[in-house]
């Protein structure tokens, strides 16, 4: 009976922290705001309101496209990846997580630079500024984000299908075809249908795209909750907006938890024995071009970034975006230097991920005791990714800001935002090495003497080694380009680099923008580095 109490016990410093800056503040806007509108009878005012419903339309619109044009570009790519063995197939597929770790104003910028009025493409021809704004520039923003996602998901499928199973079905003169439909379509349309539902909730709340590139016109729900409560001041319909979100996006989240709890149930990669790449295969070769395309058009969105970034300002020479970043000009525009955005956003970030490497390792000790709660723990923690930024900063400026003393001391919120985000990866990136481990050695420790959580440290802790520098990594690159709710919270005194990338692009200050998304993009690959490098065993 100890055993399962203090399994509990280990996990209530991760729920704990989730419930008080996450939860309660959030149930306790929702209540708030149905109370100021007029009941419950305002929920169907809300949503009848035209551009409400059009918030709406669009989220759905916007999230069904991405996700069908994500898995119609990251299906072929992802069986690439998942059924040939071929020379730096293991560094290529780890710079799919590079999109993931980037802020999300960088990859936006990176569509105005190629496709926008003056970009690098459109320049050349004319055509493609179709791409540059709207619903294409959206959609194509958050095809580079998610793309990667599909293939990395639906690799991971392939990997876990059975070779011996496939090879029986050729002994006994079954056609490729026929292997496909037997043996891996299956698990592979899992995997891609895991990719799908996260793209669809990603794109159907992000902000900084319809922000960006289109306007009012094409806001999803998230980024009109957020005009309701910032610009037109009408916090109780924000409210009562958000509560209409959250229903409305639950069932998505569920059946990617489940997708994902399937796609976890499968055999694991080892079992896959991958097929040579051989330039005799049609089919090897078609997939490899169509991997090649993908891949390069992300590369082209960043490389785009990174050269205007450092390309000549006028008569200017090559790096004078950099010193127009750090003159006086730009710090008098954003009310703080360019020294104090860097040190801002390393400082929020590296704060964040320590808080939540420190919840994360408790609650890592309820899983390794009892592996069956890792399912529970993991949906809890996800909750707030369904309340999304916008909305868990709404909720902790509502609740906590007044009661932690104002605007002096936002800097908490922000660092409190940034980990409660970051939390579901990091307990990820722990739970998948810990749930696999036997407890051999844990019981031996325990035998010789030491407690259950001394046993923890000793035995467990240093065989996830991997896991735990991952775990730390992701949450400080999700800290590092967090837009979304540290925007709606800081003042210019805590402002970020991507906050700050975002008010010199609405100030015209192309150049400058670019020079600060140079910087963003050099620390989130110096990240994406580290956590190849460091944390070679990358779980998803």
């Amino acid at each position: 009976m100890r055993r399962p109490l203090r399994g509990l016990f280990a996990a209530g410093p991760v729920v704990a922290f989730v419930l008080a800056f996450a939860l309660v503040p959030a149930a306790l806007l929702f209540a708030t705001s149905i109370e100021a509108a007029g009941g419950w009878g305002a929920l169907g005012a809300v949503v009848r309101a035209p551009l409400n419903a059009a918030s709406i339309s669009n989220s759905l619109v916007q999230g069904g496209l991405s996700a069908a044009l994500a898995v119609a570009l990251g299906y072929p790519a992802g069986v690439f990846f998942g059924r040939y063995a071929w020379p730096g197939r293991t560094v290529v597929r780890s710079f799919l997580l590079l999109p993931f770790l980037l802020p999300s104003l960088v990859v936006v910028l990176g569509i105005l630079d190629l496709f926008g009025p003056g970009g690098l493409l459109s320049a050349i021809a004319p055509f493609v500024t179709f791409f540059g704004g709207g619903l294409p520039g959206i959609v194509a923003a958050n095809l580079v984000f998610n793309v990667p996602i599909v293939v990395l998901f639906t690799s991971i499928a392939c990997e876990g299908t059975s070779a011996e199973l496939e090879e029986t079905v050729a002994t006994l003169g079954g056609s490729p075809a026929r292997a496909y439909r037997d043996v891996w379509a299956g698990p592979s349309a899992v995997g891609a249908a895991v990719g799908a539902t996260l793209t669809f909730l990603f794109s159907a709340l992000s902000f900084a795209p319809p922000l960006v590139l289109c306007g009012p016109r094409c806001y999803t729900v998230e980024a009109r909750i957020w005009s309701l409560d910032q610009v037109f001041l009408s916090p109780a319909s924000a409210g009562v907006l958000a509560l209409v979100m959250v229903g409305l996006f639950l069932l998505p989240t569920l059946a990617y938890l489940a997708l994902l709890a399937r796609l976890r149930a499968m055999p694991g990669r080892r079992s896959r024995a991958l097929r040579s790449l051989s330039g005799r295969d049609p089919v090897a070769v078609g997939l490899a071009a169509e991997t090649i395309a993908v891949l390069g058009v992300v590369a082209l969105v960043l490389g785009a970034v990174a050269y205007r970034a450092v390309a000549p300002l006028g008569r200017a020479g090559a790096g004078s975006a950099y010193r127009a970043l750090f003159a006086p000009a730009t710090t008098a525009r954003l009310g703080i230097s360019a020294w104090g955005l860097i040190g801002n956003t390393v400082f929020f970030a590296s704060v964040a991920a320590l808080i939540a490497l420190l919840v994360g390792i408790p609650a890592g000790y309820a899983v390794a005791h009892r592996p069956v709660r890792a399912s529970g723990l993991g949906l809890f923690v996800f909750l707030p990714l369904l309340l999304s930024p916008v909305v868990l900063a709404f909720a902790l400026a509502s609740f906590w800001r007044p009661l932690l003393g104002g605007e002096s001391t936002i800097w908490v919120l922000v660092i409190v935002s940034q980990s409660i985000l970051a939390i579901p990866f990091a307990l990820q990136s722990l739970e998948i090495p810990l749930t696999g481990l036997g407890p051999g050695a844990r019981e031996s420790a325990t035998t010789l003497g030491a407690s259950p959580w001394g046993a923890f440290l000793d035995a467990d802790l240093p065989r996830v080694r991997e896991g735990l520098v991952t775990a730390s990594l992701f949450a400080f690159a999700l800290g590092l380009g967090e837009f979304t709710a540290t925007y709606f919270l800081v003042t210019p005194q805590f402002t970020t680099l991507p906050v700050a990338l975002y008010r010199l692009q609405e100030a015209r200050q192309f150049a400058v923008a670019d020079a600060d998304a140079g910087l963003l993009l050099v620390l989130s690959f110096a990240v994406f580095l580290a956590v190849v490098l460091g944390g070679r065993r990358v779980e998803l």
